[in-house]
C-alpha cells in the first residue's frame, strides 16, 4: 500500500479495534447492475385496495383491510372495553360505536384511549367532529377503494372529548361540550378559542382543506411498488421518480441508486443488503395507526411540505430504514444479497398504538405485558419470512439483520430469531443469565402472564429464553439518533469551545420517583451521594432531576469535562449526549456494553467506575485526580472519533448539519471584526487557542464514517462470517488496532 494511502487509513480508522475499517478503505469497487423489475401478479389485483409487490406477488394491505387480496375488512373501532380472558373465541375487536360512526351511549362513563364523542374512522380508531361545521363526513356507501372522505372533519384528541352530552347528561370527557361543539367551539369556528391542535400530520386550519404530505411509505401510483415506492412493474414504462414529480421530496429523500433502470457509471461498496418489503402490519400501517404526528418518526412534516426533525425517542426504527432504502448499499437482487434487513415498527406499537383500542394485538389483549406482544409478532414475522421466501433457510438466519430499539433491546427476543440473526441495538447487557431490570412494569419480560390461558400466545417466555441480551461476536451496540440541533454548542459542531468548569453533569430522571430497580439503582445512589455530600458547592457537580437546573442543556454539555453515562429502564442514550458535545464519558454499568464499545477504543476516551457504594462515593475525588494533561489527551482520543456517533446521511441531516456548520463560519467572522463593525448586539466569540483539543470545524469529518456509515463499515467486515467461511481475521473483538496506541482510561475505583 502506497504510503500516502496508508496514512489515510491510519487518520479514518483512528481508534479502531480490528481491521473492519482498514477492510471496508481496501475493497474494490463493485459495477452497478441493471434493476430486475418484478411481474408477478397479485390475487385479484388487490381488491383495489392495497398495493401488490411484483416481485412476490403479494398484497401490502392498509390499514382497514386484510387478506391475501386485501378484500377482508379488518377494522379497528373506538371503543369503551378491550376483550377480556373468557373471550378466547372472539375474532373480531370490540366495539363502542354504531354503524354510522357515533358512539352508542355518551352518558356510559367506560374509558379508553380511543373513545370518541364525534365520529370514528373505524379503520385507525381516529376521532373526528361528529357534527358542525367541521365534522367528519364520510365517503358514501358503496364508494370505490381509496375514496377520500366527502370532508375529512377536525380531529378530536383523547383530551378533548366532552364532559357532557348535548343534553347536558354527564359524559367520560373532561372539557366543556360548548368548547368542542359549541358555536365558537372547535368543531364549528376556525378561529376557536379552545384548540384540539393539529396533533395528526394534516395542515392548518386542520380539517384536511390544505393538502400535506404524510408519512406513509406504501401508498404508490400504479404499477410502483415496494415500501418506498422505488420499484417498477417490469414491461410498464418509468416515469420520473417521486422526488421528481414532488420537489418537496427532494429535501428529505434521494433516490436509491439501484433503482435506476440503467446501470450507473462508477461502483459500489459492499454490504449490499436487500431490505425485506415486510407485511404492512409491521411497518407501515403501524404509521397509519400512530395518530400523533411526532410519534415513531424521526422527521414529520409541516404546513407548506416541510419537514422538521423530532427528536423521537425510538426514531431510529423509521430512521434506519429510510437510510437503508435510500442508500447506495441497498440491492433489489437478493441473490446478490450480503445480508437481509428485517423491518419492523415494534416500539412504535408499543406505544402509541398497543392498548389504544381493542386492536391490534399479538395475541391475547393483555397491555400489561409490551414484551409478550413483542416477541410474539416478531416469531409471526420470522415464520412469515420462511414460509413466503427462501432467504431465511439459505444461510440459516446468519445474514439477517433485525434492530431491536426498545428499552432492553433484544432482551426479550425469540430465540429462533435472535441465535443465528444480527442484531443491532442501543443495549449492551452481556450477562447470559439476566433478568428484566426496567422499572417500567409492562416491559417486564421474565414473568408469566396470567388470566388469559386460554389465548395463544400468552406462554411466550419459553421462546425467549437461553440467550443473552447482546452478543458482541455477532450483534452491534449502535447510537440512538440525536439530531443536529440537539448538540448545536458543541465545539464538534462549530461552536467556540466554551471553559469547561463543570467537572461531572448530569440532568434527567435520577428514578426519585421510580420503582427501586431503575437504572439498578445507579442514578438514585449517585443523587442521594450529591445531595448528601453537596456535590455542587465542593466540587461543582450537577447531577439534576429534569427541570431542577435552569439553563440550555447542549450549553452544560459542552461546559463539562465528564458526563455521566448510567443505565435507564435499560438503554439510556446520555453516552451519545457525552460524546456529540466533547463531554468524556464517565461509564457506571457493569456487564454491559456502551455504543460501539466492540468496535472502537473506549479506553482512549472514557473512564469507567464500578456500581459499587466504594467507587461511587469517590466520585468527585477519582475525577479531581485527572490531570489537565490526561484530560486533554483523552478529549483528543474523543474529537477523532465523535463523529461515528453522529447521524449525518440522506439531504436533511446533511444539509442541517452543514447549516449549523455555516452559522458558526458566519458568527467566527462577524467577531473577527472591530467592535464598531460588528455592533453592540454580537456576542465576541474568541479565538480558540491553537493547543485546545476542538479545534474549529469547517464541516462534517467524513459523511462515510458517520454512525450509519461506521454500521455499514462493521458489517462488510463480517461478510465471511455470515457466509460460513470462519471468523474474518482481526474481527471486532480482536486486539489489533489500526490506529494504533490507547488511552487506557480506565479507574476501578
Amino acid at each position: 500500500m502506497p504510503q500516502n494511502a496508508h496514512a489515510a487509513v491510519r487518520k479514518r480508522c483512528a481508534l479502531a479495534r480490528g481491521t473492519w475499517c482498514g477492510e471496508w478503505m481496501r475493497q474494490e469497487p463493485l459495477p452497478y447492475k441493471a434493476v430486475p423489475r418484478g411481474s408477478k401478479e397479485c390475487p385479484n389485483a388487490c381488491s383495489g385496495w392495497g398495493n401488490c409487490n411484483y416481485d412476490t406477488g403479494i398484497c401490502e394491505c392498509p390499514a382497514g383491510r386484510d387478506g391475501d387480496d386485501c378484500g377482508k375488512e379488518f377494522k379497528r373501532p373506538c371503543t369503551d372495553h378491550y376483550r377480556g380472558p373468557g373471550d378466547a373465541q372472539a375474532t373480531e375487536p370490540a366495539s363502542h360505536i354504531g354503524p354510522d360512526g357515533l358512539d352508542l351511549d355518551v352518558t356510559n362513563l367506560r374509558w379508553t384511549a380511543s373513545r370518541c364523542h364525534g365520529f370514528c374512522d373505524d379503520n385507525v380508531a381516529a376521532c373526528y367532529c361528529g357534527e358542525g361545521r367541521y365534522r367528519r363526513i364520510p365517503a358514501p356507501p358503496g364508494s370505490p377503494p381509496w375514496t377520500p372522505p366527502v370532508q375529512h372533519g377536525r380531529p378530536l384528541a383523547d383530551g378533548c372529548q366532552p364532559a357532557t352530552s348535548k343534553t347536558g347528561a354527564k359524559s367520560w370527557g373532561q372539557v366543556k361540550y360548548d368548547d368542542i361543539y359549541g358555536p365558537s367551539g372547535w368543531c364549528n369556528n376556525i378561529t376557536s378559542a379552545f384548540e384540539c391542535g393539529c396533533f395528526q400530520e394534516i395542515a392548518f386550519p386542520c380539517d384536511g382543506s390544505v393538502p400535506m404530505e404524510t408519512t406513509c411509505m406504501n401508498q404508490c401510483h400504479p404499477d410502483w411498488y415496494g415500501a418506498d415506492c422505488s420499484r417498477k412493474k417490469a414491461g410498464t414504462p418509468v416515469e420520473p421518480p417521486l422526488q421528481e414529480q414532488r420537489p418537496w421530496l427532494r429535501q428529505t429523500t434521494v433516490q436509491p441508486p439501484a433503482a435506476n433502470v440503467l446501470p450507473l457509471p462508477g461502483g459500489r461498496r459492499r454490504p449490499l443488503i436487500y431490505v425485506y418489503d415486510v407485511p404492512p402490519k409491521y411497518t407501515s400501517r403501524m404509521l397509519q395507526y400512530r395518530l400523533l404526528s411526532h410519534a415513531c418518526l424521526w422527521r414529520r412534516w409541516l404546513d407548506g411540505n416541510n419537514t422538521e426533525m423530532t427528536g423521537w425517542t425510538y426514531s431510529i426504527e423509521t430512521l434506519f430504514h429510510e437510510l437503508l432504502l435510500q442508500s447506495e448499499h441497498r440491492t433489489f437482487d437478493p441473490e446478490e444479497a450480503d445480508f437481509f434487513y428485517v423491518p419492523h415498527y415494534v416500539t412504535c406499537y408499543f406505544w402509541p398504538i398497543m392498548g389504544w383500542a381493542d386492536a391490534p394485538w399479538w395475541y391475547a389483549p393483555y397491555i400489561d405485558s409490551r414484551p409478550m406482544h413483542g416477541a410474539n409478532m416478531l416469531t409471526e414475522l420470522h415464520g412469515w419470512l420462511k414460509s413466503n421466501l427462501p432467504y431465511w433457510n439459505r444461510r440459516g438466519g446468519r445474514d439477517h439483520i433485525w434492530l431491536m430499539a426498545a428499552d432492553e433491546g433484544a432482551c426479550w427476543m425469540p430465540k429462533a430469531v435472535y441465535g443465528t440473526s444480527i442484531v443491532l441495538t442501543h443495549w449492551g447487557r452481556l450477562e447470559a443469565n439476566h433478568t428484566s431490570n426496567t422499572a417500567y412494569l409492562q416491559d417486564v419480560y421474565d414473568r408469566p402472564v396470567f388470566g388469559f390461558k386460554r389465548w395463544p400466545g400468552v406462554n411466550y417466555t419459553h421462546s425467549i429464553k437461553g440467550h443473552p441480551c447482546f452478543d458482541p461476536k455477532k450483534d452491534l451496540v449502535i447510537p440512538a439518533f440525536k439530531p443536529p440541533y440537539h448538540y448545536a454548542r458543541s465545539p464538534l459542531l462549530g461552536a467556540p469551545p466554551l471553559h469547561r468548569d463543570i467537572l461531572l453533569y448530569f440532568r434527567g430522571d435520577s428514578g426519585a420517583f421510580r420503582l427501586p430497580q431503575y437504572s439498578r439503582g445507579i442514578r438514585q445512589r449517585i443523587t442521594d451521594l450529591s445531595i448528601k455530600q453537596d456535590w455542587f458547592k465542593r466540587h461543582n457537580i450537577i447531577i439534576a432531576h429534569g427541570g431542577m437546573v435552569d439553563g440550555d442543556y447542549s450549553e452544560h454539555l459542552a461546559r463539562s469535562k465528564f458526563c455521566l453515562v448510567a443505565p435507564g429502564d435499560g438503554w439510556s442514550p446520555r453516552a451519545e449526549d457525552a460524546i456529540l458535545h466533547g463531554c468524556i464519558p464517565v461509564v457506571v454499568m457493569d456487564g454491559v456494553q456502551a455504543v460501539f464499545e466492540s468496535i472502537l477504543d473506549w479506553d482512549s476516551f472514557s473512564i469507567r467506575i464500578r456500581e459499587d457504594d466504594a467507587a461511587l462515593e469517590a466520585l468527585p475525588q477519582l475525577l479531581s485526580a485527572v490531570s489537565p494533561e490526561r484530560l486533554a489527551h483523552m478529549q483528543r482520543h474523543l474529537s477523532r472519533v465523535w463523529h461515528r456517533f453522529a447521524y449525518a446521511t440522506g439531504p436533511l441531516l446533511n444539509r442541517s448539519i452543514s447549516e449549523h456548520y455555516a452559522a458558526r463560519q458566519t458568527d467566527y467572522a462577524a467577531a473577527s471584526k472591530s467592535d464598531k463593525e460588528r455592533g453592540p448586539d454580537l456576542r465576541h466569540i474568541p479565538a480558540t487557542p491553537p493547543d485546545h483539543p476542538y479545534q474549529p470545524l469547517r464541516r462534517f469529518p467524513h459523511a462515510d464514517d458517520d454512525a450509519f456509515g461506521t454500521i455499514m463499515q462493521w458489517l462488510q467486515h463480517r461478510i465471511p462470517e455470515t457466509r460460513g467461511e470462519g471468523a474474518a481475521a482481526g474481527g471486532a473483538a480482536g486486539a489489533m488496532r489500526e490506529s494504533g496506541g490507547s488511552g487506557g482510561a480506565e479507574i476501578a475505583g
